[in-house]
């Protein structure tokens, strides 16, 4: 079996380089994998070590997922997610996509219902179709360049999540996600059997991260409902619309001090001392004899200087 498999990604090599073109092969499938939709709701399995079929509608079933190797690259493609291959690109009707670029000069086009993204660079992120055809993307691993049109191109590091701005023709600003839970709990990171290297470099990654961040959120992004809306779910129960929310995010619980900076890190308000001359400074005499509990005691560095 590894022999067949060496053997298919050889030829997968030169398939690429003698069309010039990527193709797709079928190394995972879990589930009931893909199918091809052809005419007349006909539906053909398509088995695994096979080559996927260009321009053609592809679906994988639900429940399932698929992983395939192109020149350079690495897929992966969740459960009910339509597609179809062509030139050096991928069409998604619905869905979400893993895609992982092994060289920094990879190219490769997304196109989505509403939206055309081109990727570039050496990483990983996660591709989700949203309900305005536009795109959420994720960065998982290393740098991915994106570029949505000659006007607006942007760097997606590890964790960093946006939007396409379907109205205005760019990315929304850059909102943080917990890296450590979206590992978990995506089934594209986690329902697929990770080397040994990419599994390690995602946990320092998501570790390094919580580090800076120091809290979590009691926040979690939702989808893109409109050309340049999307959700912000609180607590799981409240939603709240918003457009280019910046990168950080207060705790709920945090109340912002409505006093002073110095007020807010005392705990209370700051004592004020009148200053005195040197002549009006008790000596130790008068302090022995002072019985008055509402005369000010000095500094002891006034003592010293006093004797």
């Amino acid at each position: 079996m590894r022999l067949y498999l060496l053997a298919s990604f050889v030829s997968l090599c030169v398939l690429n380089t003698a069309v010039g073109k990527l193709a797709h092969l079928l190394i995972t499938s879990i589930g009931d994998g893909v199918v091809e939709i052809g005419e007349a709701t006909s539906i053909n399995p398509i088995a695994k070590s096979q080559f996927l079929p260009s321009n053609k509608k592809l679906s994988v079933r639900p429940q399932s997922g698929i992983e395939t190797l192109a020149s350079g690259f690495q897929f992966r493609f969740g459960s009910s997610t339509t597609f179809l291959l062509e030139n050096k690109a991928i069409e998604l009707f619905s869905g979400s996509l893993f895609l992982r670029s092994r060289n920094f000069n990879n190219s490769l086009v997304v196109r989505g219902p509403e939206v055309l993204v081109r990727i570039s660079g050496a990483g990983s992120c996660l591709i989700d179709v949203e309900p305005n055809g536009g795109f959420k993307m994720v960065g998982l691993l290393g740098k991915i360049r994106l570029h949505y049109s000659e006007r607006d191109s942007v760097s997606l590091l590890p964790g960093e999540l946006l939007f396409t701005d379907l109205k205005s023709k760019n990315f929304s600003d850059k909102v943080m996600v917990d890296l450590s839970n979206l590992s978990e709990t995506s089934f594209l990171v986690s329902g697929f059997s990770n080397s040994k290297s990419f599994q390690e470099s995602l946990g320092s990654v998501a570790k390094s991260q919580q580090l800076l961040i120091g809290k979590s959120f009691d926040a979690t992004v939702g989808h893109a409902q409109g050309g340049e809306k999307f959700e912000i779910l609180q607590g799981n129960q409240d939603k709240m619309s918003g457009k280019n929310l910046g990168s950080s995010s207060l705790h709920k619980n945090y109340q912002p001090s409505k006093g002073s900076p110095l007020s807010e890190l005392l705990g209370r308000d700051p004592i004020h001392f009148a200053k005195e001359n040197s002549s009006d400074i008790p000596t130790s005499a008068d302090l022995e004899t002072n019985t008055n509990p509402n005369t000010t005691r000095p500094f002891p560095s006034r003592l010293l200087r006093g004797n």
